[in-house]
């Protein structure tokens, strides 16, 4: 089933690439739509994509305002690719002597 879903996602990436060219807006649609198909069904996908979004903080926050503006279902999957953040300790505050 995840073969069949990756091929449908690289086919509508496919055909957005093709189509970003023609005055109708339909490419950047479907090829955004092929690859919310593509990180769904794959993990490696998902991977690679968190790796990058890791590693370059503009490419971040641009996922991060797709993900604000996105139906929930896509926004979830976008979600999934955050790059893991380590908790901080809390800051402990030294107790104040008065002089």
């Amino acid at each position: 089933m995840k073969l069949i879903w990756s091929v449908i996602a690289l086919f509508l990436f496919a055909l957005g690439l093709a189509t970003v060219w023609l005055p109708i807006p339909t490419g950047v649609p479907l090829m955004a739509f092929g690859l919310i198909l593509l990180i769904g069904s794959s993990r490696k996908a998902a991977r690679i994509l968190r790796k990058r979004r890791k590693t370059g903080r503009r490419l971040n926050s641009l996922f991060i305002w797709i993900e604000d503006r996105t139906p929930s279902q896509f926004a979830r999957i976008l979600r999934r690719t955050r790059p893991a953040t380590r908790p901080t300790a809390p800051q402990q505050q030294l107790p104040q002597t008065s002089s």
